[in-house]
C-alpha cells in the first residue's frame, strides 16, 4: 500500500540522528514508489505517451519534498546538505520528474524543459547506484522534449510560411501539429486566434 500523504509521512522528530534516519527511510521508500508507477523507471523514447503519476504518487512526493524543507530548517542548510546530501539530490530528482510530466500534461512543455536544464545543472551525476535509474529516466524525458522541441521547430517554419502565403487554413493545421508535439500556451493561444479569425 502506498504512504500516499502528508498524514502518512512520519514526523521529521527526535536527535539529529533520527530525522536524518526517518529522512532517508523516506527517501527510499518514495524512490521505490515512482519506481513502480514508471515500470522501474523505464526510459522515455517519445514524450507524447507521458502522462502524470497517479495521485497518491505526487502525493508521497510533495509530502517527501515538504519533509526536505523540514530537515533543511531544522538541521541548517550546511548540516543537512552534508549529513544527507543524496537524498536532498534524490529528492530533487523525483521532484523534477514528478513536475516534468505534469507540465507536459498540463500543456506547458518548455516549463518542464527548464525545470529538467536546472536540476542536471545541479546534479549532473548521481553519486549512489540507487539514484541512477532515476537520472537516467529524467534524462530520457529530456533528450525526448528535445527532440519534440526540433520537431515542432520544424513545423513552427512552415505554419509561418502559411501564414505569409495567407493560407490560415495549412498554418493552423501545422500549429496544431506543434501544440500535438511540443505543447505551450504560445503555441495555444496561436491556435485560439486563428480559429476565430475569418477564413
Amino acid at each position: 500500500m502506498l504512504e500516499s500523504s502528508a498524514a502518512t509521512t512520519p514526523p521529521t522528530t527526535g536527535s539529529k540522528s533520527e530525522m536524518i534516519a526517518q529522512f532517508q527511510k523516506q527517501t527510499e521508500s518514495v524512490l521505490a514508489q515512482m519506481g513502480n508507477a514508471t515500470n522501474r523507471f523505464r526510459e522515455v523514447s517519445q514524450i507524447a505517451p507521458l502522462s502524470r503519476l497517479s495521485e497518491p504518487v505526487s502525493a508521497s512526493v510533495e509530502s517527501l519534498a515538504g519533509q526536505a524543507a523540514e530537515i533543511r530548517t531544522k538541521l541548517g542548510y550546511e548540516v543537512a546538505m552534508y549529513e544527507c546530501g543524496a537524498e536532498t539530490a534524490t529528492v530533487d530528482g523525483l521532484i523534477t520528474a514528478e513536475e516534468a510530466m505534469r507540465d507536459f500534461t498540463g500543456k506547458n512543455a518548455p516549463v518542464g524543459h527548464q525545470k529538467l536544464m536546472a536540476f542536471f545543472k545541479r546534479f549532473p551525476a548521481p553519486t549512489r547506484d540507487n539514484q541512477k535509474p532515476l537520472w537516467r529516466y529524467n534524462r530520457s524525458i529530456l533528450m525526448s522534449l528535445d527532440k519534440a522541441r526540433a520537431e515542432a521547430e520544424n513545423h513552427l517554419q512552415r505554419a509561418k510560411a502559411f501564414e505569409t502565403a495567407g493560407k490560415k487554413a495549412e498554418a493552423l493545421r501545422e500549429y496544431r501539429e506543434i501544440y500535438r508535439i511540443y505543447p505551450n500556451p504560445i503555441t495555444g493561444d496561436k491556435i485560439k486566434l486563428l480559429e476565430a479569425a475569418p477564413r
